[in-house]
Parts: C-alpha cells; sequence; structure tokens
C-alpha cells in the first residue's frame, strides 16, 4: 500500500535547491555540466581524495527510487550525482530547476581521454564475462597510452575482485553492474583503495561492441531510451518510467 500511496502522490517535497543542488524527488543532483564533473573528479584526485562515489541516474532509476525509498538512500550516500536521463533533465526543467544531462558514457569517456592526459589508471568492472576485457581492448585501441590497471567480469558472488583492487588502487574505477546492484557494490566497497568509483550501467557494453550505442542526432535529441528499447527488447518492460515519471512531474508542479 505504501508503494502505491507513493505512486498516486509522489514525494512530500518533489524538489528543492540547497548548497548547489538540486533534489529531485528525493535525489541530491549535483548540479554540475560534464566540464564541471571532469573537474570535480580530477582537482579531488590530485588532492589526493580516494574513495569517493559518483552515480548517474537515468529516469528509471528515478522512477524506481520514487516507489522505493530505499533505493533513493542510495543516491543520497553518493559525494556526487549526474544528470543521466532527458526524462530527468525534462522533470527538473518543468519544476523550475534546470539540470545539464551528463550521460554516464559520455562522462566515463570524458574520463578515460582525462586519465590519459593526466596518466591516471582505470579499472572496467561488469558486464557478462568477456565483455570487460572486450571493452578494455578497445580503450586500448583508441586510447593509446591509457594506463588501464585491469578488468572483471560482474557476474560474481561476495565482494568480487577486492582484494585486487586493493592492490592496485586505480584511480578510477568504472563499475557496469546496472542499477542497484552497482550502486550497493560501490558504496559497500568505498574502502578499496580506488580514487573515484563511478556507476556507469550499460557503458561497457557499448565499448565492447555487444550493444550499439544510439546514433548522435537520437542522443541529442533525447530518445537514447527509445532505442535502447529496441535494440535490447528485454528493456521495453522498463518504459513504463517514461510516462510514470510525466506523471510525477505533473503532480510535483501542482505540489510547487
Amino acid at each position: 500500500m505504501g508503494k502505491l500511496i507513493r505512486a498516486l502522490v509522489g514525494p512530500p517535497e518533489p524538489v528543492r535547491l540547497e548548497a548547489g543542488q538540486v533534489e529531485l524527488f528525493g535525489i541530491p543532483f549535483s548540479g554540475l555540466d560534464l566540464a564541471g564533473f571532469l573537474e570535480q573528479v580530477l582537482s579531488r584526485l590530485r588532492q589526493g581524495e580516494r574513495g569517493i562515489a559518483l552515480f548517474t541516474p537515468d529516469a528509471w532509476a528515478v522512477s524506481r527510487a520514487i516507489l522505493e525509498p530505499e533505493l533513493a538512500d542510495l543516491y543520497r550516500r553518493a559525494d556526487l550525482v549526474a544528470c543521466d536521463g532527458a526524462g530527468v533533465a525534462f522533470a527538473a526543467r518543468s519544476l523550475g530547476a534546470p539540470l545539464p544531462r551528463v550521460p554516464g558514457a559520455d562522462l566515463a569517456w570524458a574520463l578515460c581521454v582525462r586519465a590519459r592526459e593526466e596518466g591516471r589508471s582505470v579499472y572496467l568492472l561488469g558486464g557478462r564475462p568477456g565483455v570487460a576485457a572486450r571493452a578494455a581492448a578497445h580503450l586500448t585501441r583508441r586510447l593509446p597510452g591509457l594506463v588501464l590497471a585491469g578488468w572483471h567480469h560482474g557476474y560474481f558472488s561476495g565482494a568480487g575482485p577486492v582484494d585486487e583492487l586493493r592492490r592496485l588502487r586505480p584511480d578510477l574505477i568504472f563499475v557496469g553492474m546496472g542499477f542497484p546492484k552497482q550502486e550497493r557494490w560501490i558504496l559497500g566497497n568505498l574502502g578499496c583503495g580506488a580514487g573515484f568509483l563511478l556507476g556507469v550501467g550499460g557503458t561497457l557494453d557499448f565499448w565492447a561492441g555487444r550493444v550499439p550505442r544510439a546514433p548522435l542526432p537520437l542522443r541529442k535529441w533525447g530518445l537514447e531510451w527509445l532505442w535502447r528499447a529496441a535494440v535490447q527488447p528485454h528493456r521495453v518492460r522498463r518504459l513504463w518510467c517514461v510516462l510514470f515519471l510525466l506523471y510525477q512531474t505533473l503532480i510535483a508542479k501542482l505540489k510547487v
């Protein structure tokens, strides 16, 4: 019954602005654009900070977090939260608190480019067996000189390659195990010695060539979610989140 009530009436305070953040549907978005996130990550690494969580929720993750407060709490425990989904950006703009859209795949790629320039190390974690290795090979071809500390698939029990990570201490870990598994793993392993731990969803599948990314025009128009449903039919069942987030935005406008 609690979930039904949350679905009908939404969060009591759907939007709130404070300290440079936009709290939307209970999730504290950092309010940075792509360049801002790059600078934030790299400056904190230069200062020697470690164990920092960065999440990139899309419309599906935000919709689930509205219905299940314990999932929203995962984002409240993060250090930085980027607005990945076009639907999330639309909701924020409609409620008078615009957020720059920063797709996780774009952020991850840009960080790899800057990591190569600064000699930072990268570790890939996630995907089916073999996916992370193919993603690593792709990065090696496209970004020669990038320091790839290692990689591991996402099909493991327990903590996975934590002992290896403690030994390698990579500057960046891209964790692509899907929401909320990747967020839970990151928050449970912030002490593994890594610098930044980023939840990147299906990015490793893109880099490995397992799933084609949407053409650039569709990405610019905010229709990458529709492309993903077309090329991965199992994702069609997630499309309820599009109408659900629109409904939540309408309810929130009435409250605001």
